[in-house]
Order: structure tokens, then sequence, then C-alpha cells
């Protein structure tokens, strides 16, 4: 797997304007320049700049990085050694005083700051998110938006070492859907959780007919024990809502929250920017011609 930090649209440009910012984005991902002691560890080194063990570590945790475990902090490593050569590069090259790369920096500075406003403000006055009352009204309002595109189902997965557990298993859930007396031995998990629903077309899609078969099954009734990675499968269909149909608030209560939040983030948003706006003009310092 081939690890870059530089984004293509940089590459694309052809000029080393780009490659300034670029760099220059890359160095504050992993904190930027530090003086060299006789007392620091670090990784590389180029001039006064260094790489700690510490941003790398940093970097890897970064959930937006995907890397080969294997090779993850020699990549790193390599991409920083090429970045700040080409960073300290443009700058003995006096890139910094020119006018384009100037206004360019200018702009990214601004953009930092205003995000960090809007994000320290509107988290100040978000402090817990949408509170139960705010979910429950939307969903009251909003049922026809939330109805499923597609089957979700319900069901009772248990997942055996051996064949035999996993048939006497079958047969006791056949026997009762509620509380069925099942095999403890063998027994190596609990699957698919009992309390959830999930897309039908999405169980099992890793074995080919499985999900399929399933899906033709009624309420109650148990598939046959089937076979995944030299394990044995028992699967019980618990419950079925077909598509068209309004979940369970508590099905997609998280959804919710996270479109309510959306919405109040918006009106905030909106609110501050209102604020500021009628303060600008009381000072006389808003002219808009």
């Amino acid at each position: 797997m081939t690890f870059s930090l530089l984004p293509s649209a940089f590459w694309s440009r052809g000029d080393l304007t780009g490659l300034l910012v670029c760099s220059a984005f890359i160095i504050s991902v992993l904190g930027g320049c530090k003086p060299v002691t006789e007392s620091d560890s670090y990784l590389a080194r180029l001039g006064d700049a260094i790489l700690t063990q510490e941003e790398v570590n940093a970097l890897i945790k970064d959930r937006s990085v995907l890397l080969d475990s294997a090779d993850a902090v020699s990549q790193i490593v390599e991409q920083w050694v090429t970045n700040e050569l080409l960073y300290q590069e443009a700058l003995n090259r006096g890139l910094r005083g020119d006018p384009d790369v100037r206004r360019l920096l200018a702009d990214n500075e601004r953009s930092v700051l205003i995000d960090a406003l809007v994000s320290r403000v509107l988290d100040a006055e978000m402090q817990g998110g949408p509170d139960e009352a705010a979910v429950q009204t939307y969903f009251e309002q909003h049922q026809e938006k939330l109805a499923l595109r597609e089957p979700f189902v319900r069901v009772h997965h248990l997942i055996y070492q051996d064949l035999g557990a996993a048939e006497v298993a079958r047969s006791a859930m056949q026997t009762s859907m509620l509380t069925p007396v099942l095999p403890e031995g063998g027994l190596l998990a609990n699957g698919l959780s009992e309390d959830a629903f999930y897309p039908e077309r999405q169980m099992f899609a890793a074995t080919p007919g499985i999900g399929e078969a399933i899906s033709g099954l009624d309420i109650g009734e148990v598939f046959d024990v089937f076979m995944v990675d030299s394990t044995y499968h028992v699967v019980q269909l618990m419950d079925r809502l077909e598509a068209g149909s309004v979940p369970s608030i508590d099905m997609v209560r998280r959804e919710i929250r996270d479109r309510v939040a959306i919405d109040m983030r918006k009106q905030l948003y909106a609110r501050q920017v209102e604020r500021l706006r009628t303060r600008a003009l009381a000072r006389e310092e808003l002219d808009v011609r």
C-alpha cells in the first residue's frame, strides 16, 4: 500500500506554490519544527526540524489515515523527510515573500480562524446536544422521511464450535421462540444482537446464498445450520419490518439526533452571524455598497 499525505490536487498544479502550501499543511499536522536539544529523541531530523515518536503515534491513530501497519512508521518518516526537504528549499528560495504564496497563506489562516470560532461558539451553545424532547418532536414531524427503504430484520443468531451442539440449539429454537433451552457446550458467541434490526440484504453478505435464503423465512422460523470459517451458525428470524414501514424511535434515535444537531448548528450559525452583523452596523463599521 502506498502512503502519501500530499493531496493529488496539489501535484496537478505543477507549481511550487501549491507544493509550499501542502508542505506547510503536513508540517502542521505533525507538529511543525521543534528546536533540537541533546536530550531530544526523534525519528528524523533535518536541520532544526525534528519528527518525534509522539507525533508519529498521533498520526497513526488518526482515523482518516489508512496505513499498512507493518510499514506505517517507515512510510510516515519517509514522507516527512520528503516534505521537509521541499519545505525548507521553498523557504531558502524566498517563496514565503512571493505575493501569490502570501495570499494563499493568508487565506488559509483566515479559514482556520473562522472554522475555530464557529466550532467553539456552536459547541459552547450546544453542550449535551439535542435533548429527548427535540428528538421526539422530529420523529413525530418527519416520519415519512424516516420510512425504511428496504426490509430490516431482527434475528436470534448463535455461533457454535461443533455441528452437534448447533443442531441441538436449532431444534430448541424451533420449539420455543421466546425461551429456548440452548446447549452451552461449544457456544462460541452470540452473533448479531437479538435486540437490533439489520438491513435484510446485508446480513451475511460475505456468505453467498445465506442472506437470500434467510429473507424467505417466516417470523419464528429457524434456518438450517450453516458453516462459516469452521464455525456453525444458527439463525432464527424474530421480526421483520418491510420497506416503507416507519421504524420505532429507538431504531433511528442516533440518526435523528444527528439530523437535529445539524439543524441546530445551522440555526445557531445564522443567529451568530446576524448578531455580528447587527453589532457592526450599530458601530458603523459595516458598509455594503
